[in-house]
This record gives structure tokens, C-alpha cells and sequence, in this order.
């Protein structure tokens, strides 16, 4: 894996992400990578709208020679607004695209009704929304501000595709880890899992507080047992 940037030119010109106990926009680059080969890059962008609400977008290319051949290309958008805190879903949007593979979900909060509307694969969902309500993509944001705000607590409800599943966090240890933005004591949150939850699902994130407690890797085992894992390269 090639090492474009290293952790003193990085922190050169790096903008702590958050900091003054609230969260900054930012833009973030990780290597993406299955069972420890690196397979393509994702870019991580947080944004202030103007308007009261933010958007937060992931993109993920295929840069492997076998993800080209796939045409890997998989977009991930959250708009929400800050609450007490905490980021609150407004609206999500997720969609991939691939030689081999197709898929797209559209979530709406209605706050006024209290509902959720989702779509996903033809098919339309509807359920209530509960206080704090976020998306998918949007629970690394809430562990970020959490540990801006030393929380102790790390529970989280997250609307899926039919329902309302809650995750839970713990703090794990304070440990050094080596990415190619270089080498960052990190704390790590890992997922509690529910009763009866397939054990072999794992996730688990390092915040570096020296980045404003930025995630400089985050990792997802999958019931397959493949590892995704995201490096951090670099971050502005």
C-alpha cells in the first residue's frame, strides 16, 4: 500500500475536525480495505448546509484491480440537524452501483407526523420515530461528539430499514494506531452486542483526540467473517 502522507504533514495543515466542544466541517480520506488488502478509497466530508441542517457523505471508488473490474462506486448521504448535542436524521440516501450489483435506500423523518419513510429494493416502510433518531452513517458522527462532550453513555437509536435498532458502545482502551496519515493514540469504541445477535458481526472505531476526536480507523467484521476496515490518510 503506497503511504502518500505521514503524520507530520498531516497535522501541518490539518483543521481538527472538531474542536471548542462542537463539530467542524471537514474532509477526510481513508484507504478502504477487505481482509487487510487495501481494495479502494473513501472520502468522508461533513458540511454545514446554512440553513440549520448538515449533510455528512461518504464515497467509496473501487481502486483494485478486481473492484475496477466491478465497477465499485458506493455514495452514503446524511442530512440532520444538532440536537442537545447529538446529530438528529432528516433525511438518508444510500446507493451503489456495480457490474454485479445494485442498491439504493431513501429515508425521510417527518417530525411533524413523527414517522419514517423508507425505500428500499420496490418496497416502502413506515415506522414512528423515537427522540435523537439518527441513520446508519451518521452513529460514528454521534461517537465523535459524544467523546467531545466526555460522555459516558453510548446508546444510540438508529433508524434501519423496517425499524427503529438500538446500538450500543463501550470505551475500550486507549491504543496507538498506525494508519497511513501515521501513528495516533486513539481511543477505541467497540459494539455491544444485542442478546441473540450473531456474534461474528464486530464494530469497532479509534478516535484520535489529538485530530479532535476525528476516527482515524474503523472496522466491521462481517457475518461472513470478511474485515472491512477504513485508514485514515489524510484530512483537512
Amino acid at each position: 500500500m503506497k503511504i502518500p502522507f505521514v503524520a507530520a504533514a498531516l497535522l501541518a495543515f490539518a483543521v481538527p475536525a472538531f474542536a471548542a466542544g462542537a463539530i467542524k466541517p471537514f474532509h477526510a480520506e481513508y484507504a478502504t480495505l477487505r481482509n487487510g488488502d487495501e481494495v479502494g478509497r473513501t472520502t468522508l466530508d461533513l458540511a454545514d448546509n446554512g440553513d440549520g441542517s448538515w449533510t455528512l457523505r461518504s464515497e467509496t471508488r473501487g481502486t483494485s484491480t478486481l473492484a475496477k473490474l466491478a465497477g465499485i462506486h458506493i455514495v452514503e448521504t446524511s442530512r440532520f440537524r444538532w440536537k442537545d448535542g447529538r446529530p438528529e436524521a432528516v433525511a438518508y440516501d444510500y446507493k451503489q452501483d456495480g457490474a454485479f450489483k445494485q442498491r439504493t435506500r431513501h429515508a425521510a423523518f417527518d417530525w411533524r407526523e413523527g414517522s419514517v419513510e423508507v425505500s428500499e429494493g420496490g418496497r416502502d416502510f413506515r415506522y414512528a420515530t423515537v427522540p435523537g433518531l439518527i441513520d446508519r452513517q451518521s452513529v460514528t458522527l454521534a461517537l465523535a461528539s459524544d467523546l467531545v462532550h466526555d460522555a459516558t453513555a453510548f446508546e444510540y437509536p438508529v433508524a434501519v430499514k423496517d425499524r427503529v435498532e438500538t446500538m450500543r458502545y463501550v470505551r475500550g482502551a486507549v491504543e496507538t494506531r498506525k494508519v497511513p496519515a501515521g501513528a495516533f493514540k486513539a481511543q477505541l469504541m467497540r459494539r455491544e452486542g444485542e442478546p441473540g445477535e450473531d456474534r461474528k458481526r464486530v464494530a469497532r472505531s479509534w478516535f484520535a483526540e489529538s485530530l479532535g476526536w476525528l476516527p482515524v480507523e474503523i472496522e466491521q467484521t462481517e457475518k461472513k467473517g470478511d474485515t472491512v476496515t477504513l485508514q485514515l490518510v489524510s484530512v483537512r
